[in-house]
């Protein structure tokens, strides 16, 4: 009933369109006075006024009146309509100060045309924020000339904060789900707050020791960040569980505050100084909410009312706690991620050398990238290993099936077995054998690939078990393959490996890799082997640190997204080294170890 006398008031009094037919100021009256017009107005839940062309307001229904604070018409009369719009901070839907010759009625007045006007305002004396559409027609006299204006005054407050807070909480989502990186994320929420949300928005964190990770204070002024650093000074250690943040961290409820009397400044502040900083803050309103998963209080977000003289709801708190909530799931993810990034980089460390040895006449280097490390950190199934032996070193490179915990177990099963067997027999043929048995004895298709090494004074012995064949690159960019391709290690039934003798000259270097360098996934297809063989031709001559550096580069500069599989190399060149080639790496401080 109440939406069918609103329309039929507006079709009596506002055309529907600036163009459709001005209703001329002698028929409104008159139906104002047969019909008994104010009062049908009056139950109106729209406000609506009728302004003259001296800019005085004639007519205004109840709700106009309730709406502006009177408790009748002539007490509205008696005020000038400036000095009411005075007690108001008016700006329109893009934040843009309005003044009295923005307001359509006024406008029309002078002959301008008049759109409808979407405001907020918000009250000086009680902070209380509104959103207000504002749509007025001309009423004529008899000789056509604009006598007065009335204006239908909506109030969609609740409409517009609805799609205000749905748009403002999935750019926030996405923004937090964009990001491992906690910091960063919670800093552009922060940023993003204010000036919509709030004046300040403050982000800290706390451990589960209680130490305070400040996080974020953020302020549409950057003069106005000062105040905020220069209080930072006058925190306490230790929150007291009583009040403030440590209440909010104790209880995991929030606080709202919408009375900050001077009084509760000087019992608050710790010095004169302090007081000032407080003071100059100029609190209105100040909002406390718990970042909390369901184990934990993880932080607090503070946000504060101070210039724009608006206070909080309670509706308020709840599209807060919204926010809220969200943030903590990430920040929690965040720190779920990291804790399992740190399991599996120590325990990938576990997994491979701390450091690649000295070996007597040779040159050693290593490269290393786990899938993934541009992603997320997952314990890779790639994995070499430096064995000494009585007479010399047996370098092992090699891939086991599967990620995580299962490669792990594989990767130590096959290091073990490799490590034992160099203590009987340390022929790599024996050795692929021995990892051979012991992944077949494990079970679960526990498949390995793997290239053994041999290194001693007077020969060099490799042996390959369905891994990619090694390459030898001669100081004059000559490439050869060397070793035979073996069957894959793990796979039950009877097999043998044979060793073969490698002949290395002065300044050869002997690469060994995984199938993840040529493997990598580019734009164009994979990196494969041929483009990994121009690259060592080119490169001839150059330390192994230096090439293993360079192919590395070079892998990341062909990638296109993640990386799919680890990478393993270990380059090998007999000493003497010639010089580098003109503009070679001078060292090799990326990809080796």
């Amino acid at each position: 009933m109440e939406a069918r006398r609103s329309l039929y008031a507006a079709r009596l009094c506002v055309p529907a369109h600036p163009r459709a037919p001005r209703l001329p100021i002698c028929l409104w009256l008159g139906m104002a006075a047969t019909l008994d017009f104010a009062q049908i107005l009056d139950v109106l839940a729209e406000a609506v006024t009728v302004r003259d062309r001296d800019d005085h307001i004639v007519y205004a229904n109840r709700a106009a009146i309730q709406d502006m604070g009177f408790a009748d018409l002539a007490e509205l009369q008696s005020r000038p309509p400036r000095s009411i719009m005075a007690e108001y901070l008016v700006r329109d839907e893009l934040g843009r100060e309005l003044s009295m010759g923005d307001i359509p009625s006024v406008k029309l007045l002078r002959g301008e045309r008049a759109d409808p006007l979407l405001m907020r305002t918000v009250q000086r004396a009680s902070g209380e924020l509104k959103w207000k559409l504002l749509k007025a027609s001309p009423l004529t006299d008899e000789h056509g000339e604009t006598a007065a204006t009335v204006t239908i005054i909506e109030d969609v407050t609740e409409g517009k904060n609805a799609e205000l807070r749905n748009r403002f909480l999935a750019e926030a989502s996405e923004m937090l789900g964009s990001s491992l990186d906690y910091g960063q994320t919670l800093q552009n929420v922060a940023w993003s707050v204010v000036p919509q949300l709030a004046d300040w928005c403050a982000v800290d964190l706390f451990d589960e020791s209680g130490e305070r990770e400040h996080v974020v204070v953020a302020h549409s002024d950057p003069e106005r960040l000062e105040l905020a650093e220069r209080l930072r000074d006058y925190e306490p250690r230790d929150l007291d569980p009583a009040h403030g943040l440590g209440r909010v961290m104790q209880t995991g409820r929030s606080e709202l505050v919408n009375d900050i009397p001077d009084a509760l400044l000087v019992r608050a502040a710790r010095d004169e100084e302090h007081l000032a900083l407080l003071r100059g803050v100029a609190m209105r309103s100040v909002l406390l909410v718990p970042l909390r998963t369901p184990l934990r209080t993880l932080g607090v977000m503070t946000l504060v009312m101070s210039e724009s003289l608006r206070t909080f709801t309670w509706s308020d708190v709840e599209f807060a706690e919204q926010l809220a909530s969200r943030a903590a799931m990430a920040v929690d993810n965040a720190l779920l991620y990291r804790a399992r990034a740190e399991i599996a980089e120590t325990l990938q460390r576990s997994l491979l050398p701390e450091r690649v040895p000295l070996i007597p006449d040779w040159q050693v280097a290593t490269l290393y990238r786990p899938a993934g490390a541009d992603r997320e950190i997952e314990v890779g199934g790639d994995f070499y290993d430096f064995i000494e032996l009585d007479d010399g070193w047996l370098v092992i490179i090699g891939d086991v099936t599967g990620k995580g915990l299962h490669a792990a177990t594989l990767t130590s099963l096959a290091r073990h077995a490799a490590r034992f067997m160099c203590r009987i027999d340390p022929r790599p043929s024996a050795v692929l054998r021995a990892i051979d048995e012991a992944l077949v004895e494990h079970g679960q298709m526990s498949l390995c690939t793997a290239l053994c090494v041999r290194l001693r004074t007077d020969e060099i012995v490799l042996c390959a078990g369905g891994h990619p064949m090694a390459l030898i690159v001669g100081t004059g960019g000559e490439l050869r393959e060397a070793g035979r391709p073996g069957r894959l290690l793990g796979m039950p039934g009877s097999a043998r490996w044979q060793d073969e003798r490698l002949e290395l000259a002065d300044g050869d270097t002997l690469v060994i890799y995984t199938d993840g360098v040529t493997d990598a996934r580019g734009a164009d297809g994979r990196f494969g082997d041929e483009r990994l063989r121009d690259l060592l031709r080119t490169r001839a001559g150059w330390p192994p640190a230096a090439l293993l550096a360079a192919l590395d580069g070079a892998l990341a500069a062909f990638r296109h997204g993640h990386q799919a599989d680890d990478t393993a190399a270990v380059a090998l060149a007999r000493t003497p080294v010639r010089p580098a080639l003109t503009g070679s790496p001078a060292s090799a401080r990326r990809g080796s170890a």
